[in-house]
């Protein structure tokens, strides 16, 4: 059996559950949050999973992607929306998918790939809410900009 090494192992085990379970998180504070700082831009969610976050941020108007290494994951949202790939791309022509494949990468790790692409980081929290992030933070959200 996988373990926490396999990127997809989180999804794949929740992905039956996901929505019902997180039916109480509002993703009203995450997609103000993203639409403030995209403007004009596009959006990179990672982990998309059933898009939760996802779907609202784009009828909200956001160009944005999304990846995510649990096929279980994806597939919850291609029921949702007619998509089955793990990269979802949302824009004024509507949705694309494309194959990628990815891992999971700490924070640390992101920035060095953004880094290599051209991006800083531009302010990294712990929630949604722009709480501080520190080394006892259970999750973060992290904000790039070109260099």
């Amino acid at each position: 059996m996988a373990g926490f090494d396999d990127p997809a192992f989180y999804g794949d085990r929740w992905a039956a559950v996901y929505d019902d379970h997180h039916r109480q998180m509002d993703p009203g504070p995450a997609v103000e949050f993203l639409a403030g700082l995209a403007g004009d831009g596009r959006v990179l969610e990672l982990a998309i999973g059933t898009g939760r976050v996802a779907l609202p941020l784009a009828a909200h108007g956001v160009a944005m992607e999304g990846v995510d290494a649990s096929a279980a994951m994806t597939e919850r949202l291609r029921v949702r929306q007619r998509v089955d790939t793990q990269m979802i791309t949302f824009d004024g022509q509507g949705m694309h998918r494309r194959p990628v494949a990815i891992r999971s990468s700490w924070p640390a790790e992101l920035d060095l790939m953004a880094g290599q692409a051209g991006l800083r980081l531009a302010g990294r929290y712990a929630g949604w809410d722009r709480s501080p992030f520190t080394s006892a933070s259970g999750s973060h959200v992290s904000v790039y900009q070109r260099a």
